[in-house]
């Protein structure tokens, strides 16, 4: 019995791996060039502790945080917890309804929707809660028009 525990036990310590893998989230972020840390280097393991889902990406030296919404009446919501962690770094925030559309928000725009009460925060779940409808000119149609609007606005 305690070998089977310690090889449990090994197995958990060694391979932390994301705990969703959204098909749309991913190649959005492979089109755009944004990467998780790779398996096995240094960074992977206290990232992937941090941030267990696959909505985390370096594009840079920039943060995305990438979310998105299959619904009709698109909605996404933000851990204050990881705005807050984040707040020390260069980010930005990425709502999608694709894996080619969406749109994206910078650190400062961010914190002005949260300021504004535009986003609200929701007590239960610590998580600022995004409805429609978004300013046209945070919204792009493609990968090359985000990478645009990212370089253009220095967001």
């Amino acid at each position: 019995m305690g070998h089977a525990v310690n090889n449990l036990v090994g197995f958990l310590l060694a391979k932390v791996e994301p705990m969703t893998k959204d098909r749309d989230i991913l190649r959005f972020a492979e089109m755009v060039g944004a990467k998780e840390p790779e398996a096995g280097t240094e960074l992977y393991t206290p990232f992937r502790k941090m941030f267990p889902t696959s909505n985390y990406f370096f594009l840079e030296s920039k943060i995305l945080i990438i979310k998105i919404s299959h619904s009709t009446r698109p909605f996404w919501g933000v851990s204050k917890k990881y705005l807050d962690f984040l707040d020390g770094f260069d980010y930005c925030l990425v709502l999608l309804t694709s894996d080619t559309e969406g749109w994206v928000f910078s650190k400062k725009e961010i914190k002005a929707n949260i300021a504004a009460d535009r986003w609200r925060l929701r007590e239960k779940d610590n998580n600022y809660k995004i409805n429609m409808s978004l300013p046209d000119q945070n919204s792009f149609f493609s990968p090359e028009r985000f990478l645009k609007r990212i370089e253009k606005h220095g967001i």
